[in-house]
């Protein structure tokens, strides 16, 4: 049976040892977090030396990369009132948008084997046959003329390397630019990876022809004759239970984002104060508010309020929910404390 998998336990895994080593597989999910445990888990459990195609698309969905700060990449309140979720890779890379009118593609190689421009062709290749002038350019992303069609991604282990890349093809690009532009963006002092923002079209700008299954078709039979005879594979939903839960987490979400400080000025009738608000794992470690130096005769209470701020946050979830609990007995400390609770809170939106 030259053509049967075998599985082998290692440890706790099961890895291909023998059979194809050319493989296709095509989600039949849109969950985010389902495919992104699907791709994790055939990093771990496909043959080393095996090639691996998966295509998968997402409802909405903004992705950020694995040390990249969701508040500062994303618009987190335009994504809660749109219904756009928010996931995080395992993989590094900058933030994109999902929707069902943009189709992912993975493909998985022995390390030895990996460029990073390998893959990014064989898509490009693959768009040239459909008649769309594709290439790649200095970035590794696959774009037409000047604007970007697909960005990528990479994760590289001892034995294993992965290129993801989302290709858009009729994704709704006002919710995309949206939903990727923070209103905090310039306030946040980040240790992690910002997002190169790039001009971007969708592929049916240059094809009426191309659609998710042609796009999938075209990619499958470019693969095939880039890395040898494909034999089609089942997705299994369930594959990855356990980093599929974790995943959609907060602590996941937001917790693994590298530490970060946020400055706000603010400007009162009767001062104005500047506030620097620092996050280790997605909670408050410190809030240090001031007024300016040039302020003449600040409230003679305020530096008790300031105090009173600093103190109840500490410790809390960077999240509007948690600080709005917080703040609210700060609210009863008169009009001055009122505002600048109302002044705090609208940095967490």
């Amino acid at each position: 049976m030259p053509n049967s998998l075998i599985m082998l336990r290692v440890g706790r895994r099961l890895v291909h040892t023998s059979g194809p080593k050319t493989l296709c597989y095509v989600s039949q999910s849109t969950d985010p977090y389902t495919n992104l445990a699907f791709e994790d888990w055939l990093l771990r459990n496909t043959d080393p030396q095996s090639y691996v195609l998966y295509l998968w698309r997402n409802r909405p969905t903004i992705v950020i990369g694995r040390n990249q700060n969701p508040w500062k990449e994303c618009n987190l309140d335009m994504m809660q009132k749109r219904d756009v979720l928010l996931a995080r890779r395992t993989s590094g890379g900058g933030a994109v948008y999902h929707d069902l009118g943009n189709t992912n593609y993975t493909v998985l190689m022995p390390r030895q084997a990996f460029s990073r421009d390998r893959c990014a062709l064989m898509v490009a290749q693959a768009l040239q046959q459909a008649d769309i002038p594709a290439y790649v350019n200095a970035r590794h992303d696959v774009a037409v003329g000047e604007r970007k069609v697909s960005g990528s991604a990479f994760r590289l282990t001892s034995s294993r390397a992965f290129h993801h890349g989302t290709m858009l093809i009729d994704a709704d690009l006002a919710r995309l630019n949206g939903c990727l532009r923070s209103r905090h963006a310039d306030a946040i002092e980040a240790r992690g990876v910002d997002s190169v923002r790039s001009a971007v079209a969708n592929l049916r700008d240059y094809s009426w022809a191309i659609d998710h299954d042609a796009f999938c078709t075209a990619v499958r039979r470019q693969f095939d004759a880039s890395f040898g005879p494909v034999h089609d594979m089942p997705f299994d939903a369930a594959a990855n239970t356990e980093m599929k839960d974790r995943i959609r987490t907060w602590d996941w979400l937001f917790a693994q984002t590298p530490d970060f400080v946020h400055r706000l000025d603010g400007y009162f009738p009767w001062a104005t104060v500047s506030a620097s608000i620092s996050a280790h794992r997605g909670h408050i470690s410190a809030a240090n508010l001031a007024t300016a130096p040039e302020a003449s005769a600040p409230p003679p209470h305020i530096s008790a309020v300031f105090a009173d701020i600093g103190r109840v946050l500490a410790g809390t979830r960077y999240a509007y929910a948690d600080v709005a609990e917080c703040l609210a007995p700060i609210r009863n400390h008169g009009s001055h404390a009122a505002e600048l609770c109302d002044w705090i809170l609208a940095a967490f939106q």
